[in-house]
């Protein structure tokens, strides 16, 4: 009795805790298992924010499709993880979509006629005043990156897409929408996908990532 009660209560207490994260945090989607990698992932609730667990191969473009059947606002962001090696690393982001202007930076894609692009591009040049951030819901640091909210979107489709400029691969996060909501099946992939990311399992690099930030670079 002793031990099933014991049991139960540390459950409780384990679920209670993920459920506190889960307040502050996005729904989490693990590349490769919860969406097949080389295809665009389809986003039809646009404002719930969700976090894409991804990596970019050499020369990759990962895609996302966001279908907004009313007018509304699309906001994007991407984080990298607080990691050694990727100190000076970072992603390209581009929301493609009819009516946005003509972008001037290069794209690795093509344009469909009537659209545009808005281009958020990497920022890691100078790593020492780079920003970084603690998320609760992975219990992880992460490199902030450029954001972007498009407001008063007409309904439409459009494409967020992230690529590195040189061809580098590495881990990153594309993030999609902000009001933090969980369904049923939004808990389920939570309670399944927190304790694989705050392992770190979800990467592909080893990520060195406790100390002190400076002392990376210290000779």
């Amino acid at each position: 009795m002793f031990r099933i009660t014991t049991l139960y209560r540390a459950t409780v207490l384990i679920a209670a805790l993920l459920c506190a994260s889960f307040a502050y945090s996005h729904v989490p989607y693990i590349e490769d298992k919860d969406y097949p990698e080389g295809s665009d992932f389809v986003i039809t609730d646009v404002d719930q924010s969700k976090a894409f667990y991804a990596y970019l191969d050499e020369d990759d473009v990962d895609g996302f499709e966001i279908v907004l059947e009313e007018p509304g606002r699309i906001y994007v962001n991407s984080l990298i993880p607080f990691c050694r090696e990727y100190a000076n690393y970072d992603v390209n982001l581009a929301l493609i979509g009819p009516g946005l202007d003509a972008p001037e930076a290069e794209l690795p894609v093509e344009l469909a006629e009537g659209q545009g692009a808005i281009v958020l591009p990497a920022r890691a040049d100078d790593w020492a005043e780079r920003p970084y951030m603690y998320e609760m819901f992975s219990n992880r640091r992460y490199f902030d990156g450029p954001r972007y909210t498009l407001r008063d979107a007409p309904a439409a489709t459009y494409r967020l897409i992230a690529w590195h400029t040189d061809g580098t691969p590495g881990d990153y996060i594309a993030i999609v929408g902000r009001a933090e909501s969980f369904g049923p099946s939004d808990m389920k992939l939570a309670f399944i996908n927190t304790p694989i990311i705050r392992r770190m399992d979800e990467m592909k690099s080893s990520c060195e990532s406790e100390g002190n930030f400076a002392a990376w670079f210290d000779p």
